[in-house]
């Protein structure tokens, strides 16, 4: 499905249908898209309505030129929540995609949103006598050169084979150039969400793998510091994707706080 954003660029989202269920929104990480999450929304299909948009630039999305900053990305999901009416959704980001959350928290405020849900992204991309925790090895001092190198592979375990040939046919139909998006990669990776976290007006979710080439999973305890009201997870056999590298764990791990949270 697409819809047309206010600025005239076309987004592409999955959606199961279920109307008359919770609804949950998945938004993948920089150069990520919709395949990854497969396995995830197998799982939670029977007790809510699975959204995943991909976001400009990225899987099925339009490639353009415009809107390359995570602000921009907060106002595509507040527009497509108002295009489909929704609210109360539990928002799913991955990388990047926690970003785009955290961003509209600090536009919207909850707005239409009951819960936040982080897939292994530090809310401080930059490390700094403030902040140790992130991404590898980028600091000031690099940055942002260091973002155009190669980082390799961002998954540590197994991915289900399926669900990976799905994301390789789209990518060879809608090719994901990192070039094209760096200055939204820049812009991302300049920003710092910790006030958001401090002052969370809802329930928030922090999972990590323990096994992320990108992040040191301590990271969840630096947060908990900022916001001890927080939850906070490590997945363990898991790098950075872990909604398709660990599916069932984080089923399990989101059914928990959303119990936890009376939110089912």
């Amino acid at each position: 499905m697409d819809f047309k954003t206010s600025d005239k660029v076309n987004l592409h989202y999955s959606d199961t249908g279920d109307i008359d269920k919770p609804t949950m929104l998945g938004i993948p990480g920089i150069g990520g898209s919709s395949q990854m999450w497969g396995k995830v929304i197998e799982l939670f299909k029977d007790k809510f309505r699975f959204i995943v948009l991909d976001p400009r630039n990225q899987g099925s999305s339009e490639r353009t030129y415009k809107g390359q900053r995570i602000s921009r990305h907060a106002a595509d999901v507040e527009e497509l929540l108002v295009n489909l009416n929704l609210t109360n959704v539990i928002g799913i980001g991955n990388s990047m995609g926690a970003s785009n959350l955290w961003s509209y928290l600090s536009i919207y405020g909850p707005g239409r949103f009951s819960a936040i849900i982080d897939l292994d992204q530090s809310p401080k991309m930059i490390a700094d006598k403030s902040w140790q925790y992130g991404f590898k090895d980028l600091t000031w001092d690099n940055y942002p050169d260091y973002l155009k190198l190669d980082f390799g592979k961002a998954f540590y375990n197994h991915i289900d084979d399926s669900m990976f040939n799905k994301a390789k046919q789209e990518n060879a139909k809608h090719p994901y150039n990192p070039d094209d998006n760096y200055k939204c990669l820049i812009n991302h990776a300049e920003e710092d969400w910790r006030d958001v976290l401090i002052d969370a007006q809802l329930p928030m979710l922090v999972l990590a793998g323990k096994n992320s080439p990108f992040f040191d999973y301590h990271f969840t305890e630096a947060i908990k510091i900022l916001n001890e009201k927080i939850g906070t997870e490590v997945i363990s056999n898991c790098g950075h994707l872990i909604q398709a590298e660990q599916p069932v764990k984080m089923h399990d791990a989101i059914m928990k706080f959303l119990t936890k949270n009376n939110l089912l």
